[in-house]
């Protein structure tokens, strides 16, 4: 956008605050209509007017309309509220501005549940999973190291992931790790895909280097890993079968079981929460990623393993189908 003077930019907002056309406002001021839709659409949510002393486009009366859309549960996401507030006030917002006012009003972005229908062959091997290990006691899940995989998208949500939108790039990065009950273990950045040479890999180099951190005897750790082909891979298979490590069974379809799951929500909501603009590459993503990760707590970690009994009793309580975690 080329430069103008603060008193023409300043006139803009204002004009654009009084709800006049972009037609209008352009001739006014004698800018192009362009630069009036471009200043439109930078505008930005704040409490007071910004350093420049330009008012925000959005109206208490649009900041209500917002809350009363969330909480009367007819909109619950940024880009459904930014199509509402177009066709109710004819004003185009963006949905990052959406996004601010709900954070000011005090709500809070979570994860939507996505739990795919359950097979029936693997409601019976959860149920039975669960009661074999029904009396397993927190101290014996102190020693299973668990471990998973995620994608932390860049900009672009994709309904499971805390994320930022902007216009050129639609990027995201897949990142795998382990909990233990020491502390959080290795993350690493396995980029967009991984083949089982690869994963192999990462358990050779990462997989051992947290054991060797936290001083555990790896003849006592139990290894958990999920039923990804990668996972059960033949070459996978046998390297694990060479270590001292015991591998846990797992069923599938369970990742309600899988205390990891809620590091990775507890990883993006800090991400979310902690930064108020996207990272303005892949490498400031992953520095930010290592960041929150490893500010993890142990305590944090403990709490999660703590809860395997009670998710072990719930999947048997409701008989091998999902649960509330």
């Amino acid at each position: 956008m080329r430069a103008i003077s603060n008193d023409k930019a300043n006139n803009i907002y204002s004009l654009l605050r009084s709800k006049k056309s972009n037609s209008k406002i352009a001739k006014q001021v004698g800018v192009s209509r362009t630069t009036v839709q471009k200043y439109c659409s930078s505008l930005k949510m704040s409490g007071n007017v910004d350093e420049g002393g330009r008012p925000s486009l959005i109206s208490q009366r649009m900041v209500n309309y917002i809350r009363r859309l969330v909480t009367l549960g007819k909109k619950n996401n940024a880009v459904e509220i930014q199509k509402a507030l177009k066709e109710e006030f004819g004003m185009s917002v963006s949905d990052s501005t959406v996004r601010r006012v709900l954070k000011k009003a005090g709500f809070i972005a979570f994860v939507k549940p996505q739990k795919p229908l359950l097979r029936i062959q693997n409601i019976v091997k959860r149920l039975q999973w669960a009661k074999s290990h029904q009396h397993w006691t927190v101290d014996d899940w102190k020693r299973v190291i668990f471990s998973d995989e995620t994608k932390v998208n860049r900009f672009v949500s994709d309904g499971k992931a805390y994320a930022w939108k902007l216009p050129h790039e639609e990027l995201n990065s897949r990142h795998v790790h382990c909990l233990t009950w020491e502390g959080v273990g290795w993350i690493v950045d396995v980029g967009h895909r991984m083949n089982s040479e690869g994963y192999l890999e990462v358990l050779k180099d990462d997989l051992l280097k947290t054991m060797e951190s936290y001083g555990l005897d790896s003849s006592k750790v139990v290894f958990q890993q999920d039923n990804d082909p990668k996972h059960t891979s033949k070459i996978v298979k046998e390297w694990i079968n060479q270590q001292p490590f015991e591998a846990l069974e797992w069923p599938p379809q369970s990742p309600d079981l899988n205390p990891i799951e809620h590091m990775w929500a507890h990883l993006k909501r800090e991400l979310f929460h902690s930064y108020e603009a996207p990272p303005t590459s892949m490498h400031e993503l992953w520095e930010r990623i290592g960041q929150t990760w490893y500010a993890i707590s142990k305590e944090e970690c403990q709490k999660y393993i703590e809860s395997m009994p009670k998710r072990c009793a719930a999947v048997i309580k409701t008989k091998g189908r999902w649960t509330k975690y």
